[in-house]
């Protein structure tokens, strides 16, 4: 084994890299890494590429690994694309936002960023000024957890405006532009006045919300971002306030992802004039989807989860009979529970000559953060060369 290229050797690794659920295979990695020196280098590269779930029982080793005082600590925090970080005070400790900064500056290379706060309100303005310099390779964000009311959402988009894929998996009622004489939540603000209030610099090319922000917070972060955004993932309804603002956005959408479809969803879908995707997570029954979709629509994926399960698929039956340009149709195995039914769809499908993939990945998984060529995207190996 030991005689095997490193080039192979790498490749045998990556071939290996995802599990079943698209999770790196740890396991695998540790395991090839113990080999010999051959398999050693490489199986550490990839075992190093994403850091996930560090918190404070891991994190200590973790950074002692990655310092350059250590052994190989400067390869292997150069190695690290993705993080996974819980930061601030719990019962057993936790990461400081002094240890935060040390961890980012042992990963030049770092693309994304996922954070989970707690305890901490706020970053102090020196904290602010080194995590600036360390985070201007940063891409992708996902806030994981914060404090309802915290402004570190709005901290980390003035000092990282490279940031182009946002997620925001919390609620968020701060204020973006607070000032000694601006309250952190302050309702009632005249138009006039939010109208030369400045926007976020971001301009992102994805946004994904597990729940709507004020229509205030969701202006300023898109403030940027009429020319750029592209993916829009929609965890929660919009309302008849976010219209108005996603409508701005709306014509130049590749993909759309919905986790519930009614009359606003569709409002909002019927403005997506050039989209190539549509994902939702379920089966609509209430609210009848093909009448409103774009016939730009190429890749169309749905679910029927157990939890909201549907005994009836003739509305994704009717969708595909509405989209002239199909080429994928993605859902899950429950789909093929129901027999009838899915023989429908697939013979359909067939007809238009468009694929039918039955995929087991949970909703909650997010694809890799990555510009897309063509739908769908996924999380791949393939997607390395682009996380720079």
């Amino acid at each position: 084994m030991s005689f095997v290229p490193p080039e192979l050797v790498l490749c045998i690794l990556e071939h290996g890299y995802y599990t079943s659920l698209h999770t790196p295979n740890y396991a695998l990695l540790k395991a090839a890494a113990l080999v010999c020196k051959t398999w050693s280098g490489p199986a550490q590269t990839l075992l190093f590429r994403c850091a996930a779930k560090l918190e404070p029982h891991n994190i200590p080793k973790f950074r002692a690994a990655i310092l350059p005082s250590a052994g190989r600590g400067k390869a292997l925090g150069e190695c690290i694309r993705i993080l996974e970080i819980s930061i601030g005070g719990t019962p057993n400790g936790g990461c400081s936002p002094d240890d935060f900064v040390i961890i980012l500056q042992a990963c030049p290379q770092l693309y994304e960023l996922a954070l989970s706060i707690t305890g901490i309100h706020e970053f102090e303005e020196e904290t602010l000024k080194k995590l600036r310099d360390v985070g201007r390779k940063l891409k992708a964000l996902k806030l994981v957890q914060c404090g309802l009311q915290s402004p570190i959402l709005f901290q980390l988009l003035k000092i990282w405006n490279n940031i182009q894929f946002l997620k925001i998996e919390k609620e968020i009622a701060a204020w973006p532009w607070r000032t000694a004489a601006t309250p952190v939540l302050r309702r009632n603000t005249d138009a006039e006045e939010l109208a030369h209030r400045p926007g976020a610099e971001v301009c992102l090319y994805e946004l994904a919300l597990s729940r709507f922000p004020t229509s205030d917070v969701l202006t300023w972060l898109l403030e940027s971002s009429a020319d750029s955004l592209r993916i829009l993932e929609l965890r929660d309804i919009p309302g008849l306030a976010h219209q108005p603002i996603l409508s701005l956005h709306a014509p130049r959408l590749r993909s759309l992802r919905l986790s519930h479809y009614n009359i606003h969803s569709a409002s909002l879908l019927r403005m997506c004039t050039a989209l190539e995707e549509l994902i939702i997570y379920h089966v609509p029954t209430h609210c009848p989807l093909a009448p409103d979709l774009p016939p730009t629509i190429e890749h169309l994926s749905f679910r029927n989860p157990n939890h909201i399960y549907r005994n009836t698929l003739q509305p994704i039956i009717e969708a595909v009979n509405a989209l002239p340009s199909l080429k994928i149709l993605t859902c899950d195995r429950n789909a093929e529970q129901l027999v009838g039914d899915y023989e429908i769809l697939k013979a359909k499908c067939r007809m238009k000559g468009a694929e039918v993939i039955v995929s087991d990945m949970p909703f909650w998984v997010y694809e890799d953060p990555v510009k897309v060529h063509r739908f769908p995207r996924t999380s791949s190996v393939s997607n390395f060369d682009a996380m720079f």
